[in-house]
């Protein structure tokens, strides 16, 4: 006959001991696990746009994926979404990158604009 371990409670310091490691994903695994969504999230607002820059009409390829409202912005924004991204050449995409709070509000309205146009594709 066998002796059976005796069933012991679990201190109540020690339940969550190792909750430490379930925090959020490390940068490099996020940049990962963001690359499909970020993938699909452009071919959505290539067809919504029709894979041309938001502001001149230059046509794609080459043009860069803009979040409108930036990850460090705060209030969870930052995410890859067709609601929050928009397609621009270069020149615009520096240009927007250098005023955010003239840009933000534009780009904002413009993106409501083309999803009443599309039917809501985004």
């Amino acid at each position: 006959m066998a002796l059976q371990k005796k069933n012991k409670s679990v201190a109540p310091w020690r339940k969550n001991i190792l909750d430490h490691h379930n925090r959020k994903p490390s940068k490099a695994m996020r940049k990962v696990l963001n690359k499909s969504s970020k993938e699909k999230t452009r071919a959505i607002v290539q067809q919504r746009d029709g894979n041309h820059c938001l502001l001149c009409g230059e046509p794609g390829p080459g043009l860069h994926l803009h979040r409108v409202v930036y990850g460090g912005m705060g209030g969870g924004g930052g995410v890859y979404e067709p609601d929050n991204c928009v397609l621009l050449c270069y020149n615009h995409h520096a240009m927007v990158h250098s005023n955010k709070r003239i840009w933000q509000p534009i780009l904002l309205d413009k993106i409501a604009k083309a999803n009443k146009r599309t039917g809501g594709i985004a």
